[in-house]
């Protein structure tokens, strides 16, 4: 899982949507600024390769989430069905 805030004023999130869509990820975004990936990646070395998008002042946290417990409501159901096959 990852979830970040650009704090810088102007900033665009295109690139590190782009970096985190790209076609060798897995994703879904259930909510703004969060996504739900998989990959071989530690939390630790996805947030290495996140920090080249990022300014001093950002934030980013990335955690592994596979084979814990997850509830929610009101996601689409591509989203749902993306986090029972992938999680």
């Amino acid at each position: 899982m990852i979830s970040y805030d650009l704090i810088a004023p102007g900033r665009g999130y295109e690139a590190l949507r782009s970096f985190i869509e790209s076609p060798y990820s897995k994703w879904a975004k259930p909510v703004e600024s969060l996504y739900l990936i998989k990959t071989n990646k530690t939390a630790e070395a996805y947030r290495n390769e996140l920090q080249s998008y990022l300014d001093t002042n950002d934030k980013v946290i990335v955690i592994d989430v596979t084979g814990k417990a997850a509830a929610w409501k009101g996601l689409p159901d591509t989203v749902s069905n993306w986090i029972k096959s992938n999680l």
